[in-house]
């Protein structure tokens, strides 16, 4: 008996140190390796216990210290940084529509052997020394553009050297048909394309006479200037009234075909040997307008015009300015006016390109 007795004892202090230990410095398992914990029921028996399941905590566990709570948080993920948007690209204010202001005149030189010995105008100084004068006159009205009647060889040879004037046709086709050319500034404009149609003249005999299609240098704007000079009722020449009208016909169907055509500014200027009749038939025919004014609208109102020399526009362009010359500077080169006037056309936005 005394030997049971203290088997025992012993066992009974064994278990009790196990209590006091359990209690004292409990037990962290690892993640890695799971262990059983025990513990001492209150009846005294030894109870073992699975260990719990391995959760999806984080793997590096806080030190537990007893009687206090250990709250275990998983890392937040990193937040992932917003893409940029790209910039949207300004779009380029559209360039604004190309303007043009230009002087245009009509200019009837009379010609070199109206002030020859034979001429009707003997006391005048021959057409070389007027068209040095007509030189100086186109740059006292800051002419761009200008049509020519009776500009024969010797005013238009020293008007090529007195002028930055390119012609046409100038002496590309016969002598004769230089009288009625078109010249141009060379440092402003050039020739597209060079025309002469045949127009009715002294007895219905044809003259070449120009129609150009030119470009502005600066602005790549583009226009068509036609030229003509129809008979006159002279003393050698009577009741030329019908070939005036057949000239006629044939100039406003000539703008009619490059307005329709083209879709361009159309000017023609000329010696017409008509004032009002002119007018009335041109506009009510054509779509063009006079830069010395009137209308044909419910009827004509030509206004009164003075000179039989004239300047006509395409519908949609602008006249800014208007005058007849009948200084004594142009009374000493010529019998007709300078006819002179400033135009504006204008493009549109994007369609035009300064020309090489």
């Amino acid at each position: 008996m005394a030997a049971v007795t203290a088997a025992v004892f012993v066992t009974l202090v064994a278990v009790g140190a196990g209590y006091v230990i359990q209690h004292d410095e409990p037990v962290v398992s690892s993640p890695e390796r799971p262990t059983r914990s025990t513990a001492v029921s209150p009846t005294g028996t030894l109870d073992v216990s699975p260990a719990p399941e391995p959760s999806m905590a984080p793997t590096t566990f806080p030190t537990l210290i007893p009687g206090k709570q250990v709250t275990i948080t998983a890392k937040p993920e990193p937040k992932k940084k917003k893409e940029k948007k790209p910039k949207k690209e300004k779009k380029a204010k559209p360039e604004p529509p190309p303007v043009l202001d230009f002087t245009l005149t009509t200019f009837n030189m009379l010609g070199s052997s109206h002030t020859s010995g034979s001429g009707k105008r003997p006391g005048m100084a021959s057409g070389r020394v007027r068209a040095g004068r007509a030189a100086a006159l186109l740059r006292r009205h800051g002419t761009d553009v200008a049509g020519f009647q009776e500009m024969q060889g010797s005013q238009l040879a020293a008007m090529y050297r007195q002028t930055g004037f390119s012609f046409y046709p100038g002496f590309s086709l016969a002598r004769r048909d230089s009288e009625n050319s078109i010249g141009w500034r060379s440092d402003a404009w050039q020739a597209v394309e060079t025309h002469v149609i045949g127009i009715p003249y002294f007895n219905g005999h044809r003259r070449a006479m120009p129609y150009v299609r030119l470009r502005n240098l600066s602005t790549g704007l583009e226009a068509w200037f036609a030229n003509f000079h129809n008979p006159a009722d002279t003393r050698q020449y009577h009741h030329q009234q019908r070939w005036r009208d057949r000239a006629t016909a044939i100039e406003i169907d000539l703008v009619n075909r490059l307005i329709r055509d083209t879709d361009l500014p159309v000017f023609l200027t000329g010696d017409m040997n008509e004032r009002a009749s002119y007018f009335c038939r041109m506009t009510a025919r054509a779509p063009m307008v006079a830069a010395r004014g009137g209308s044909n609208v419910g009827g004509c109102q030509p206004g009164s015009p003075r000179a039989v020399d004239w300047i006509f526009g395409s519908q949609g362009v602008t006249f800014t300015g208007y005058s007849e010359d009948r200084s004594h500077l142009v009374d000493i080169t010529t019998d007709h006016p300078v006819v002179s006037a400033g135009v504006r056309i204008e493009g549109t936005a994007g369609d035009a390109k300064p020309a090489d």
